[in-house]
């Protein structure tokens, strides 16, 4: 498995998001700017660990504006590539169960190195958030677990794809009728050696002593809110928030909103499973107005 490494620096990174709405269309403006020159951040003691998990299709680096944002936050930072993504391996993908005993694995490597030290948080992003909560059980070691935009059944979110504005036109999902879907689904499950419609994060869930946090955008149209709701009952130790205003794409963007209630998170959650689970609340939206594009400069 590859991976990318990180220790703490005082890198003193700042990620400016500015979104802009206008007539129905939109757009993120990122402003990234480094406090000092790379080379010469000074180390930070280690508050912890973060394991950041990528998305479907992306990589481990996909992830670096947070890996910076939690180094400079005093984190030490992992961000993998999952089996079959990036550098590693092409082995069979298992939608969870498998990529979730490639990160015991890596953690055992690193903690047996002493490059990992503690608390251990696990963060993931759609895919990534589901792998987070199948590992969290399998690893003594997790303090706690931050899911954005998990699926509760990877067979009901390749179902909705068609329509979720995500992988094309949504005119095609007009032309993929469901039951041509459903074959799809039963052939990767025999060609993958799962059933696409077995895994259930919820079982892990249900036997992970850590706090969990699982957070969606309220206007996601691919992941479904009753299903994520339903996931997080499965635990006493997990909530689950929606962010208002935030898609499936654009939700994992937002460190604006997230970063600074995440980092709060992550210092409330109590040193063993006695103690309550802090709650969760995401910044404000705010918007920039578009500017007109018809509009004269001035002079």
């Amino acid at each position: 498995m590859a991976n990318w490494y990180g220790q703490p620096r005082a890198y003193d990174f700042r990620a400016n998001v500015r979104e802009q709405r206008k007539d129905h269309h939109y757009s993120l403006n990122f402003d990234y700017k480094f406090g000092v020159e790379l080379g010469n951040a000074p180390a930070l003691p280690a508050r912890g660990s973060v394991i950041l998990l990528h998305p479907w299709g992306m990589e481990g680096s996909a992830l670096t504006t947070w890996a910076l944002l939690f180094a400079s936050a005093g984190y030490t930072v992992v961000m993998p590539d999952l089996r079959s993504h990036g550098e590693s391996a092409d082995a069979p993908v298992g939608y969870g169960p498998r990529e979730a005993d490639d990160i015991v694995d890596l953690v055992r490597d690193l903690r047996a190195a002493k490059r990992l030290p503690g608390p251990l948080y696990l963060f993931g992003v759609s895919y990534g958030g589901t792998v987070a909560l199948f590992a969290a059980p399998k690893l003594a070691e997790v303090h706690g677990v931050i899911a954005i935009e998990p699926y509760a059944s990877a067979a009901t979110v390749i179902r909705r794809a068609p329509a979720g504005d995500l992988f094309g036109h949504r005119w095609l999902a007009s032309w993929i009728r469901p039951r041509e879907v459903d074959q799809a689904i039963q052939r990767a499950s025999r060609q993958l050696g799962v059933d696409l419609a077995q895994p259930d994060p919820g079982d892990a869930l249900a036997h992970t002593p850590s706090c969990a946090l699982i957070l969606r955008g309220a206007e996601d149209n691919l992941i479904a809110g009753d299903g994520l709701s339903e996931l997080a009952r499965r635990s006493p130790r997990a909530s689950y928030v929606e962010v208002s205003q935030e898609g499936h794409l654009i939700l994992p963007m937002r460190t604006d909103r997230l970063l600074p209630p995440l980092l709060d998170w992550m210092q409330g959650v109590p040193v063993d499973a006695s103690g309550s689970c802090p709650g969760f609340m995401p910044l404000p939206f705010v918007t920039t107005p578009a500017a007109d594009p018809i509009a004269a400069p001035k002079l």
